[in-house]
């Protein structure tokens, strides 16, 4: 039997057009995110520094504001117009960063933005990832910024997806089309038992998968992230 009272108030919501905002998180090992002399790296030796995390940082503010995104989707909806891939990025930036049982560490990267195409984030990842652990100090942000600006088909690397949450979904202004005002959703109530629900079963399934696929032969090389 459903409450009298429920949608009193709201008029002629719609919970995706009505959005202001997504945030997203991902999950990535920081050996992913790091040089290290002779290029061999452990998923279980690495422990990332403030000062690589403040690289990382730098990287990820790169892509905040208003950018034309066209290679940063697939290819089948590359060649759409610029008003098609225009997106805006309100933040980029690094969240906690955790060990799990088996030693591995992990970096919370968060995304939020009005909304996203397809594979947006896992090609801002994985560009991110190249160029934190393929490009010196000097060459890094010129290239990265180099890439998000050019008009041209560029190619782009694709993060594995293993990592990729939706974190929450916004609603934080006044409904001025429909008259009244969008339910403001406040989190903080509840953000406990979400941060519970990933420790407990969002963060141990993305290590499982991760372990899993990190298991290699004698003449296999070792990934640093899935199927990079």
């Amino acid at each position: 039997r459903l409450d009298k009272t429920l949608g009193q108030g709201v008029t002629r919501f719609d919970a995706r057009r009505d959005a202001t905002g997504r945030l997203y998180e991902y999950q990535c090992p920081t050996a992913a995110l790091v040089q290290r002399p002779g290029g061999s790296l452990s998923l279980r030796g690495v422990r990332i520094t403030e000062e690589e995390l403040q690289k990382v940082q730098q990287v990820l503010r790169a892509y905040e504001g208003t950018h034309d995104f066209h290679n940063f989707t697939a290819d089948k909806c590359s060649d759409e117009g610029p008003t098609d891939t225009q997106r805006v990025v309100t933040r980029f930036s690094v969240g906690e960063v955790r060990v799990n049982k088996e030693g591995v560490e992990y970096v919370a990267l968060l995304v939020e933005g009005d909304s996203f195409i397809y594979h947006q984030i896992r090609k801002m990842v994985g560009l991110a990832l190249f160029a934190l652990r393929y490009k010196s100090d000097e060459e890094r942000m010129p290239f990265l910024l180099d890439v998000i600006a050019d008009n041209r088909r560029r190619f782009v690397p694709l993060a594995p997806s293993l990592g990729l949450m939706l974190e929450r979904v916004m609603f934080q202004k006044e409904n001025k089309t429909h008259g009244g005002y969008t339910v403001l959703l406040d989190f903080q109530e509840v953000l406990p038992r979400m941060q519970a629900f990933k420790l407990n079963r969002i963060y141990p399934e993305i290590d499982a998968k991760e372990s899993k696929e990190q298991l290699v032969t004698a003449e296999a090389k070792q990934q640093v992230h899935s199927c990079m």
